[in-house]
């Protein structure tokens, strides 16, 4: 079991989160409005990822509750990537060089609205069936009982994120070296949930862990620009493979050049991340996490 004093703590912040989400999901039309969706799925995600450092066995339910976030993030997935899809799309219709360029972006909006439609009613339906448990009732925990580990809040603490940081920086060396599109958009997954879980634990630190979040955040803003590109431009080889199945050539030259510029940011925002990369690998990071906790090197140095 945690110390008392990382119990305590983390449940209050279970408190904060809770009560975060049920805010935003209290509107009838929530799921409608594209920013709401949005600050849902991420309230979801930071409430998961309290409920990832809990001690589970406290918390009747934990599971089902835990299961049940996830599936909300999830069923609100293809929803929230097709939005960011439409808003980049309508960006670049309204800077489009020529006819041919501006023809295919409306082309391909046409056909995006299409899809998020048909995304938000599979959504519809999913929410209809997805019944969260009472998430009020993750607050009903026993009262806290011995034996506890006899430990700092600062040691606990670290003992929560040291592995995450190891799981979230340690391999950025190879995915640096080779873009992997899959692999890069998993490394994004893992460095949000440490920086969600460094966020929940930041009344342990004597003062607010800002630069490292800062570093978690260009990471995450990197690679999350990585992914959106990436899925985009996947949809416009989709795209514009039909065109070309129908001999529509012109449509079909606007999309390629769309296609150029698209590939062209994606490798951009590779190279940020590659940029970033050798600067906050798990050994780094875990040296200055120690300090900001006030806690001696790992290895005993001074």
């Amino acid at each position: 079991m945690h110390p008392a004093e990382l119990a305590i703590l983390l449940h209050r912040a279970l408190e904060v989160r809770l009560a975060g989400l049920q805010a935003l999901l209290a509107p009838a039309d929530w799921a409608e409005n594209m920013e709401q969706l949005h600050q849902v799925r991420v309230s979801a995600r930071r409430l998961g990822a309290v409920l990832d450092l809990v001690d589970a066995e406290a918390y009747p339910g934990h599971k089902s509750r835990r299961r049940a976030l996830k599936d909300l993030v999830d069923v609100l997935g293809l929803p929230r990537e097709l939005d960011v899809h439409a808003d980049d799309l309508r960006a670049r219709l309204l800077e489009a060089r020529n006819p041919v360029q501006a023809a295919a972006l409306e082309h391909l909006l046409e056909g995006m609205d299409r899809a998020r439609a048909k995304a938000r009613r599979a959504m519809r339906r999913e929410l209809e069936h997805l019944r969260l448990p009472d998430l009020q009732r993750l607050l009903e925990v026993p009262a806290l009982r011995d034996p506890f580990q006899q430990m700092s809040l600062q040691e606990a603490a670290w003992a929560c994120l040291g592995p995450r940081v190891e799981a979230a920086l340690g391999d950025l060396a190879p995915l640096a070296a080779q873009e992997d599109a899959p692999a890069l958009h998993k490394a994004r997954v893992r460095i949000k949930k440490l920086r969600y879980a460094l966020e929940a634990l930041e009344s342990a630190f004597a003062a607010p862990p800002e630069a490292l979040l800062k570093e978690l955040r260009g990471l995450q803003t990197a690679l999350g620009d990585h992914h959106d590109l990436a899925t985009l431009e996947a949809l416009l080889w989709e795209t514009e493979a039909g065109l070309r199945s129908r001999d529509r050539g012109t449509l079909r030259g606007g999309v390629l050049e769309l296609l150029g510029e698209v590939a062209e940011a994606r490798r951009a925002a590779f190279d940020r991340f590659t940029a970033l990369a050798p600067r906050q690998g798990s050994a780094a990071f875990s040296r200055a996490l120690r300090e900001a906790l006030g806690l001696p090197p790992a290895d005993g140095s001074l």
